[in-house]
């Protein structure tokens, strides 16, 4: 009976967590980025980030709504993606309309220390990227 308390506490404690509500409208711009492989571990700062005028920022707007805008897919332009946004079990799920396809990109999601930081590892588990966020 004991054990069974504690673990319905437990699983009560976690719950919690995550039904807490985290307010992610408005802008957030990327300040952070990190990947790690089998070679180790590379971090671009804020300050590496503004020296290479590198921008990446999502907009959350209260209707599920997501736009972003980044200049950090290689190409030198300043791309924007639209599509929706929600939270579910610790994951950011991002629908963003590409092309004539509606793509999800799924990230795990931590915020933390007024930082938003989302994590996504390759399908072969050879790379993963972290990035980390706070408002503008």
């Amino acid at each position: 009976m004991k054990t069974t308390v504690i673990i319905l506490l437990c699983f009560l404690s976690f719950s919690a967590c995550w039904a807490q509500d985290i307010d992610l409208t408005g802008t957030w711009t990327m300040f952070e980025m990190t990947y790690v492989n089998a070679e180790g571990e590379q971090t671009m700062t804020e300050d590496q980030m503004k020296a290479d005028s590198a921008v990446s920022d999502y907009f959350f707007m209260e209707d599920g709504k997501f736009k972003m805008t980044s200049n950090m897919s290689g190409t030198g332009t300043l791309d924007t993606y639209e599509g929706t946004w929600k939270l579910a079990e610790g994951k950011l799920i991002l629908s963003l309309n590409i092309g004539e396809q509606v793509m999800d990109v799924v990230w795990s999601f931590e915020y933390k220390d007024e930082a938003m930081n989302l994590s996504r590892t390759s399908p072969d588990g050879s790379l993963t990227i972290i990035n980390s966020f706070r408002r503008k």
